[in-house]
């Protein structure tokens, strides 16, 4: 199986090791309102090569309440985020807010029943149930779908994959090349 390509997702990068470990939030709050601004200057705006931190907070609309947050830092316009979100933080601020919907083209992508696969049970760690996450001898992560006596089912399409998204930013830090 080739390796998944995740560079426009890799603003998610903890967001799906969050997902994928479980340390998903349910009913996370938003984002603070009195986080501190920081102490940039007002013509620190993000440009090309500038160095960002956000704070963000995903949800996907008319989940059961399942919020993803964390702090990222990123090189503005080295497609270390997803472009979608790139494009939208151009020219903020510390201190700035922004909520930016995604389409799962712009997010994870589309769904693919091609990335399922069936393999022998025998190949699961010991004690994977359905929902857990394993990794295959190439390091690619799965979700187990269904395990039965003899064969289990793995989805190798990320979790948000075909799920819109609605990203709540708030720039904190903006160090400009």
């Amino acid at each position: 199986m080739r390796r998944h390509n995740y560079l426009n997702a890799s603003l998610f990068v903890s967001l799906a090791c969050m997902t994928f470990f479980g340390g998903y939030v349910l009913g996370a709050k938003p984002l603070q309102a009195g986080f501190p601004r920081s102490p940039e200057p007002e013509s620190s705006r993000i440009v090309e090569g500038s160095t960002a931190t956000i704070q963000y907070m995903a949800t996907v609309p008319a989940s059961t309440g399942i919020n993803y947050g964390n702090v990222s830092e990123f090189i503005q316009s080295r497609h270390e985020i997803v472009r979608a979100l790139e494009h939208a933080i151009v020219g903020m601020k510390p201190g700035e807010e922004k909520t930016v919907e995604l389409s799962p083209q712009e997010g994870f992508g589309t769904y693919d029943n091609g990335k399922t696969m069936n393999i022998p049970k025998t190949l699961l760690p010991p004690g994977a149930t359905k929902g857990a996450i394993v990794q295959n001898a190439h390091g690619d992560l799965a979700t187990v779908v269904a395990v039965g006596d003899l064969m289990a089912l793995l989805d190798y399409n990320h979790p948000l994959a075909g799920k819109s998204l609605v990203v709540q930013l708030k720039v904190l830090k903006v160090e400009n090349p």
